[in-house]
């Protein structure tokens, strides 16, 4: 008996149009079924369906234009919102200037809510992203300015079960008062995939005791850290000094908010 394909979204957000020029052409050479959900954070331009066809994505998409700039917290939600219509089973989220080279999901157990992969990271040269754009699979790692990231921990390039970001969304929406007094208290951009996928980590395991992402050794995603972040958001990426030390004490707050409204929800009932 064959297995039935699952249903797949990618959802990408953008502020930036210009960097749709990386990620869409290589969405559109993934051979897997999926469809595109674009979320323009951008309430000053306007992506349209023949904007995206033109740079090279030719199947199932649907287009957010947000009537004014949310963060990307609130993008990613949004995408989340919009796809239970479309009946998923799995949501891989990309980033606009960033590649995302495969989709594949294999026959995994129902206990395993995420697919961790191995992802490239381009840091220093222009290069590196352009070599990238016109072959993501012909890539040479170096271990300075291209690195292996084996495995990728976070949301971006990482599959998650729809119904697991669904149940998710709700608890965010609690905690989302107290996240936006994080944030507003950062110099640098709130570290919003890291944040997400512990958050994924913190609900699925709620709800399952049993539940643990699943890793798969081969590369499906390429990372871009030139440093693009002050383009989009007028803040630094991180900050520029004892930067490991920042993260996790700033994402031990947004666990902590995470958590509290979890807790609240669950006694709710």
């Amino acid at each position: 008996m064959m297995r039935r394909k699952p249903n797949i979204i990618v959802g990408l957000t953008t502020f930036n149009n210009e960097m749709l020029r990386i990620s869409v052409p290589a969405l559109g050479k993934i051979r897997q079924k999926f469809t595109l959900i674009v979320h323009n954070d951008n309430p000053m331009t306007t992506v349209s369906r023949r904007q995206i066809r033109k740079l090279g994505y030719c199947g199932d998409l649907q287009i957010i234009n947000a009537n004014e700039n949310v963060g990307e917290l609130r993008a990613r939600l949004a995408i989340i919102d919009a796809a239970p219509a479309l009946n998923p089973d799995w949501i891989i989220f990309c980033n606009d200037d960033d590649i995302m080279t495969d989709i594949e999901i294999p026959n995994v157990s129902d206990d395993n809510f995420a697919i961790i992969q191995n992802a490239i990271i381009l840091r220093h040269r222009v290069g590196d992203l352009l070599r990238a754009m016109e072959c993501a699979t012909d890539i040479d790692v170096d271990g300075e300015n291209v690195i292996l990231r084996r495995p990728n921990i976070g949301l971006c390039g990482t599959p998650v079960r729809a119904k697991t970001l669904f149940g998710m969304k709700h608890i965010i929406t609690d905690a989302m008062d107290a996240v936006s007094k994080i944030d507003d208290k950062l110099e640098f951009i709130p570290p919003v995939d890291a944040m997400m996928w512990n958050w994924v980590n913190i609900y699925a395991r709620h709800l399952n005791p049993n539940a643990v992402p699943i890793y798969m050794d081969k590369i499906n995603y390429i990372k871009n850290e030139l440093d693009t972040a002050r383009m989009k958001y007028g803040r630094l990426a991180r900050p520029a000094r004892n930067a490991d030390e920042h993260k996790h004490r700033v994402l031990a707050k947004y666990d902590a908010a995470f958590t509290a409204a979890l807790n609240a929800a669950a006694l709710r009932g």
